[in-house]
């Protein structure tokens, strides 16, 4: 066979393997080599991630704070605690703590150390009213019943069991808590085989869950997000 023959069969295969890794490392960020490759990828990436994610505050207030505080308005718990699930940098603690109308506590759990010494930084101003905890997300360390909000976002795709993850947020999520959670669309969503659904799909899964006013609302490029009452 000739040379060039060999030279071109391993070129292809260095292509391939180029592809696999970029799908592995670069699209699934590790989901599909288990949570401690996601945590080391995450650990290795935390410096960057603010800057890349370059977050709205505004649109994150209005879309994600905006809706907690007004769940808690009417079920009556202003000192209320909730479970950020996937934290990263804390994103949601700070723009929920931000918020005047919202009184109680957080819970910031994150797989990744380095994401959570971030997030620690970021919201050192609000001191004992946010704890953070270094813990998968499949396995909560909670009783049953014991938040009034349990959120998880941009990150249920990249869990290995992500519906036993969404079944463990349900589990110490209170009677008449909130759910809120994203749902991955857009042009890679494909890309991520046995990790997404359509957005009808996911809703219509938590419905048979049990969650009670099942809402979807557009929200990025990449996601949707769905909240839901707990009955």
């Amino acid at each position: 066979m000739p040379i060039w023959v060999y030279l071109l069969i391993g070129a292809v295969l260095a292509g391939l393997i180029g592809l696999m890794l970029y799908w592995q490392l670069i699209v699934a960020e590790g989901a599909y080599l288990g949570p401690r490759i996601v945590a080391l990828l995450y650990d290795w990436f935390a410096p960057h991630y603010d800057h890349v994610k370059q977050f709205d505050k505004a649109g994150d207030a209005l879309m994600l704070a905006v809706p907690i505080v007004k769940h808690l308005a009417t079920s009556a718990t202003p000192d209320a605690l909730a479970l950020d699930v996937a934290t990263g940098t804390g994103r949601l603690p700070d723009v929920l703590l931000s918020q005047r109308r919202f009184r109680g506590r957080i819970v910031a759990l994150d797989l990744s150390g380095r994401m959570l010494d971030l997030a620690q930084a970021k919201l050192a101003a609000y001191g004992d009213r946010v704890a953070f905890l270094r813990r998968d997300a499949q396995r909560l360390p909670f009783d049953a019943d014991s938040f009034d909000v349990v959120t998880c976002l941009e990150a249920l795709e990249f869990m290995r069991d992500w519906r036993g993850a969404v079944c463990e947020m349900l589990r110490v999520l209170k009677p008449g808590g909130l759910l809120m959670v994203s749902n991955r669309i857009g042009p890679d969503a494909w890309k991520l085989p046995g990790r997404t659904l359509p957005t009808a799909v996911f809703t219509v899964w938590l419905c048979e869950l049990g969650l009670q006013d099942v809402q979807c609302h557009p929200w990025l490029v990449d996601y949707d997000l769905v909240t839901g009452i707990k009955p």
